[in-house]
């Protein structure tokens, strides 16, 4: 049965259905829908908006529906000025006390024939289970409140940029919400209502402040390098991978380099120019970039091992297949932590790129190990992953080994 949710408030829980407004709703009777809802994690939904890789609505709106579509949004947005007009906050009321029940029922109706349109012409994604499951995650990270201390920033108001910023913060929604087709790669950004998570600068993030004991911050060691090496079928090194790096460079030179230097000479010639060689045969062997291009690279688009087909030219091949396989990695992996932590005390405050950030009850100690290691068991093979702790985001301290 198709059907459209109301009112996102949990005290206001209705949904349109069959030319009907229907409130308590058996959720087990329905099956198709145009986004995913928190109150849906447990029902088997099929979502329209999946299908279409995050357009909106107005932008993949059939012809012989767009006149229909036009007018009721036009509706819509004259209800929601005449809300402003009278001072009146819509969050604090439920939608289907504000307008009239025909509206309601038109303005679903509309969206359910677009829905159900969607859902028959568009072909379903081959990773769909995964875009819901991260739908999910992503729900459930949106729905968690950010404890914002701003007194944290008082030893930078010296500074003027750093004055603004915390205007601008004290201003800003204590809530991530990210937006999950945001790049063609699969790397998450923010939407405009959202915190700036991945933008913070690094001398403000003791802001963030768990509202358990610590912060847990999980990420891959050198996650691009060890999807290389895995796109080139290479076994991954148990060690930093840099210092494994450097092993082989410095066995070869009488000039020894240190970490930080192996580490941009190695990225700058695996994203620089075509061609241009690093001089070291054995790592060239090892990032073997003309191997991936020519793998996963078909002269139209690339395919990543999850699936993930992106166009592109020969010049963005490389950055795109590294990138995207990157991405769904982690991704993967953090939904697997995140499903651990189900039930639990902890949970996923953020997720910062390549990284974890984890609001951890000292009640889950027990499952810390667990989750190290199923961050670590990727599809791709076991990465050596890295594990900080701290009582607030800008003060995090790597465990050891």
């Amino acid at each position: 049965m198709l059907f459209q949710i109301i009112d996102n408030k949990q005290e206001c829980a209705s949904i349109y259905s069959n030319n009907s407004i229907i409130s308590n709703p058996d959720y087990n009777l329905l099956s198709m829908t145009w986004d995913y809802n928190s109150v849906l994690e447990e029902y088997d939904i099929e979502y329209a908006s999946l299908y279409v890789g995050g357009k909106n609505i107005n932008e993949i709106c059939p012809d012989h529906l767009r006149d229909e579509w036009e007018m009721i949004k036009k509706k819509h947005f004259a209800f929601i000025k005449s809300f402003e007009t009278a001072k009146v906050k819509s969050k604090d009321y439920c939608f289907y006390d504000l307008v009239p029940e025909s509206f309601v029922i038109d303005f679903f109706g509309i969206k359910s024939k677009i829905t159900e349109w969607v859902l028959g012409n568009y072909t379903k994604p081959s990773n769909y289970e995964y875009l819901v499951e991260l739908s999910k995650m992503l729900n459930q990270i949106k729905s968690n409140k950010l404890n914002i201390d701003l007194k944290e920033m008082d030893n930078y108001l010296h500074n003027f940029k750093a004055r603004n910023i915390r205007k601008k913060l004290s201003r800003t929604s204590p809530y991530i919400n990210y937006n999950l087709f945001g790049t063609i790669t699969g790397r998450l950004t923010t939407k405009k209502d959202s915190f700036p998570i991945l933008t913070l600068n690094k001398d403000y993030r003791s802001i963030l402040k768990p509202k358990n004991d610590w912060f847990i911050e999980l990420d891959f060691n050198a996650a691009e390098l060890r999807c290389v090496l895995a796109l080139n079928k290479e076994e991954q090194p148990t060690m930093d991978i840099h210092e494994w790096n450097g092993n082989i460079i410095n066995n070869l030179s009488d000039h020894k380099l240190d970490r930080d230097d192996i580490k941009q000479k190695i990225f700058s010639w695996l994203y620089g120019q075509e061609g241009a060689s690093l001089g070291i045969p054995k790592i060239e062997k090892y990032y073997d970039k003309k191997k991936v291009v020519n793998n996963y690279w078909d002269g139209e688009y690339i395919q990543n091992p999850f699936g993930r087909k992106i166009k592109s030219d020969k010049f963005h091949a490389l950055n795109f297949i590294i990138q995207s396989t990157t991405s769904d990695t982690f991704l993967r992996r953090a939904i697997a932590v995140n499903k651990i932590l189900e039930k639990r005390k902890s949970f996923t405050t953020a997720l910062i790129h390549d990284s974890m950030l984890i609001d951890f009850s000292r009640e889950d100690k027990d499952v810390l190990k667990e989750l190290i290691k199923e961050f670590s068991n990727t599809d791709l093979g076991i990465f050596k992953v890295n594990c900080s702790v701290g009582n607030n985001f800008g003060n995090m301290r790597k465990l050891n080994d």
